[in-house]
């Protein structure tokens, strides 16, 4: 049960930081989103100019969404098609001309359509399926660990106070260490953060990822226009740390009214897939040694290959292969305070040798 819980906390990791889109025709006019005329694939716009007037509060991922479920923890054919964002600007389908080629004898179809409005999610179309297959209900799995302590993301947002709206705030991410037991969620839980995301580890406000344009609108906090943000992200889970590199991490999430927790939250971001490969390797030889050995492992990574759906820029280039696979995941998350820096992590996975060889 500890690999379980390790391999699937990584694949949730992953997801957590990286998305990014596909793309074919413009943003279909065409298409009215909801019934509210709020386009779904992207967040909303910023508001005037409103400087933050509060203390600021943190809040760590309580719960996560891959894709095999909806927002209620109900498997429903298509979940994933709500989780991201149309990063491209582009509504694609099966006969778009404009797309990256895909990987590895993979078709448009493998990838193809997008998500509601555009959204692009590669990861949750068929990655996820593929994890489900090694190890069932990712989601709720991820989520007990979190519970236990095992991990969490943790999002500061300076100055943030009773008002709706802001524009802008400093915010800043944190990787959560092990709490040493279970949370109580009720904003006293001091949660520990990484050494790695912190450019002083003697100093917890020094965090690497920041996002000086976020902004609040009617309650709903951004991290800002389109990231460049790259960073890599070790989580520790029952004492195997993972790494994983994030590319133009885009975040958004609905605040509660008391902006005490939040009730609906989304990440999106770009996974380079030969980097994403390499991690999958390392995990599986983890948790599944006998994967090691003969054809099982290579033929999982080209199933990780053929999900490619974008280039590592974030751009569609129709010349050349895809080399990353866009990525949306879902999450909800309270109110917590942040701890000290914890020691720095070691990794400890047992990776297969390249090519498949143990």
């Amino acid at each position: 049960m500890r690999h379980s819980r390790i391999a699937v906390a990584v694949y949730l990791a992953t997801a957590l930081l990286s998305v990014t889109g596909c793309g074919s025709d413009p943003a279909d006019p065409a298409d009215p989103g909801d019934d509210t005329g709020v386009d779904p694939g992207q967040p909303p716009a910023p508001g005037p100019a409103q400087a933050g007037d509060g203390e600021g509060a943190a809040f760590a991922i309580d719960r996560l969404f891959l894709g095999e479920t909806d927002r209620e923890g109900k498997k429903t054919p298509g979940s994933w098609k709500q989780y991201g964002f149309n990063l491209d600007g582009k509504v694609s389908s099966t006969v778009s001309q404009d797309l990256c080629q895909p990987v590895d004898g993979a078709s448009p179809s493998d990838v193809y359509p997008d998500g509601a409005g555009g959204i692009d999610n590669s990861f949750g179309n068929k990655l996820v399926s593929l994890i489900s297959s090694l190890l069932s209900e990712p989601s709720t799995r991820v989520t007990e660990a979190i519970a236990n302590g095992d991990f969490t993301v943790i999002l500061k947002l300076d100055g943030l106070g009773a008002q709706s709206s802001y524009n802008p705030l400093t915010a800043k991410l944190y990787g959560g260490a092990t709490l040493g037991a279970a949370p109580v969620w009720d904003g006293s839980d001091k949660w520990p953060v990484v050494p790695e995301l912190l450019n002083d580890a003697e100093d917890i406000e020094s965090a690497k990822v920041v996002f000086p344009a976020s902004y609040v609108v009617d309650d709903t906090w951004v991290s800002g226009p389109e990231s460049q943000v790259t960073f890599k992200l070790n989580l520790t889970i029952s004492g195997t740390t993972i790494g994983l590199t994030i590319r133009n991490v885009r975040i958004a999430m609905d605040l509660a009214p008391d902006h005490k927790s939040v009730v609906k939250g989304t990440i999106a971001g770009v996974l380079e897939t030969a980097v994403l490969v390499e991690e999958l390797r390392s995990v599986i030889g983890a948790v599944q040694p006998g994967f090691c050995e003969g054809s099982g492992l290579e033929t999982t990574l080209d199933q990780v290959r053929r999900a490619s759906d974008i280039m590592k820029d974030g751009s569609q280039d129709p010349s050349r292969e895809c080399d990353a696979i866009s990525i949306g995941i879902g999450f909800t998350a309270k109110q917590v305070q942040l701890g000290e820096v914890a020691p720095p992590a070691e990794t400890t996975g047992v990776p297969c040798g390249e090519g498949g060889e143990g």
